[in-house]
This record gives C-alpha cells, structure tokens and sequence, in this order.
C-alpha cells in the first residue's frame, strides 16, 4: 500500500477509534458483560488462547533455526518473518499501551471507572490497543501474505480472536479496532521489507 494510503487509513481509524470510545464502547462492553450465552463465551474463551504470542515465537523461532541448520533459506525466511511481525507487533503495542494507560473494561462494569491513567503500567491499565489482537492479527495477515490461498481462512481466524477479546470484556472495540490496524501494518510493511525488497536487490 502506497504510503499517503497508510496515513489516511491512519487517520480513519483514529476518528472511529474515538468515535467509538465515546459513543459505543460502554455499550458494547455492557452487552457482552449481561449476555447470558456460557455456549457462546466458551467457544471465545477457546479461540481467545490463540492470541497469546508464545503459539507463534516458539514455534517460527524454531523452525527458522531448523530450516537454517538444514540449508532451506526460503523456509527460514518464512519462519523469520513469522518470528519478527510478532516480536514487532507484541513491543509496538506497548509505545501505545504504557502512555494511554487505559482502564480496562472490568473497571467499568464493575466500578463505573472509564477513562485513562496516563503513563500507567499496571495491568488493569493496559486496555489500549489489545495485546491478543495485534498478535493475532499480525499473524494472520503474515500469513494470508505468505500463503494467499488460504488468506479468507487465516482472517477469519484472526478476526474471531480479536473479537473474542470484545466478547469476554477484556478489551473495548476501540482497542481491537486500533489493535487490528496496527497488527496490519506490521505484516505488511515487514512482508514488504523480508520479501518483495530482497528479491528486487
């Protein structure tokens, strides 16, 4: 994507990240807090594991080392690539989280707190942007990219994890929206910079 591209899109997820902080995060957080549906939340509090980023450092981070031991300099730029959008992803997050030191949906539900505690790095102040959504995210689109074939796949997966993120009220949609933009970037900019620059030089 060409780069004034990336700064409208930017600047569109910017306006609906607040717009939905002050007119629907509340709400939707509220929602998912009632919804009487175990069914429903025990299938997200399945697929919400997927978002930690271990399931996908250890396993790249392994197979790039064996593919470099077995002399396979394509599949280790895979697993490399794989390894790095989430090392890039999952540090990335935190240049917004520590900052913006926002509370968590629980804190609201539960003690009507909404808001920020600036410069605040305790966990129940790291809601902005989600952890679990950029890793899963950025994963997906890395792998759409890789693998184009199956990109509808890899997506959707990556979409439901983020969304599970809403669902069990650990983090606003405002977070996951942002989160999910950021997880996007990372892919493709890193897609762009192991891959279609190497094999132009």
């Amino acid at each position: 994507m060409h780069k004034t591209k990336w700064i409208i899109s930017f600047l569109i997820i910017i306006v609906i990240t607040i717009l939905l902080y002050h007119f629907a995060d509340r709400q939707i957080a509220s929602y998912f807090y009632t919804l009487d549906n175990k069914p429903l939340k025990d299938i997200f509090e399945f697929f919400t594991e997927f978002g930690k980023s271990e399931w996908f450092l250890v396993p790249s981070f392994l197979l790039f080392w064996y593919f470099k031991k077995t002399h396979k300099p394509n599949y280790s730029l895979i697993a490399f690539y794989i390894f790095m959008t989430n090392v890039v992803a999952g540090i990335g997050v935190w240049f917004f989280k520590f900052p913006f030191g926002r509370m968590r949906p629980k804190l609201y539900l539960l003690n009507d707190l909404y808001g920020f505690e600036w410069f605040e790095i305790k966990a129940k102040f790291a809601s902005f942007p989600s952890g679990h959504t950029i890793t899963a995210i950025s994963s997906a689109v890395a792998f759409s990219l890789l693998f184009p074939k199956w990109k509808y796949l890899f997506l959707s997966l990556g979409a439901l994890i983020a969304f599970s993120r809403v669902v069990l009220t650990q983090h606003y949609l405002s977070d996951v929206v942002f989160a999910s933009f950021l997880g996007t970037l990372v892919a493709v900019v890193l897609h762009q910079y192991y891959f279609k620059t190497k094999r132009a030089s």
